[in-house]
């Protein structure tokens, strides 16, 4: 079993990684971490920044695996369609728990793009923990 981070490549990704580390330590877990990709093949920033997410966690007590999961960003509310798809991803990879960031929007921005944290934490069958922006 095992606890699922979604990180992007933001100033709020090692906050991140940080709770979900605590926390997959915390219950006996493994951390796996996807970073999502805007295309279907990764590209050279985005592999960059997975070895960037590996080297951070080169040191952690836990078993750690990293992956680039492509989800799709298209269309109206891609917040919402993100949430969906990572709850789908949850589902495949057999999660216990799991943990991403969170950024507040103005009520414009809610309405266009919708909130990934909101979907996942309203439709997940397992415990969600989310990050606020300016923890530390």
């Amino acid at each position: 079993m095992s606890v699922l981070v979604a990180v992007s490549d933001d100033d709020q990704y090692e906050t991140v990684l940080d709770v979900a580390v605590q926390l997959a330590a915390g219950l006996g877990q493994q951390l796996v971490v996807t970073h999502i990709t805007e295309t279907d093949s990764a590209s050279g920033d985005e592999r960059a920044f997975r070895n960037d997410l590996q080297s951070y966690l080169s040191t952690v007590d836990v078993p750690v695996e990293v992956s680039l999961d492509h989800l799709d960003r298209s269309g109206f509310r891609e917040g919402t369609a993100v949430g969906k798809q990572l709850l789908e991803l949850a589902e495949r990879v057999d999660i216990d728990h799991i943990v991403l960031g969170y950024r507040s929007k103005d009520r414009l921005q809610t309405l266009r793009e919708g909130h990934t944290g909101f979907t996942v934490a309203q439709e997940a069958a397992v415990p969600v923990t989310i990050v606020p922006e300016g923890v530390g």
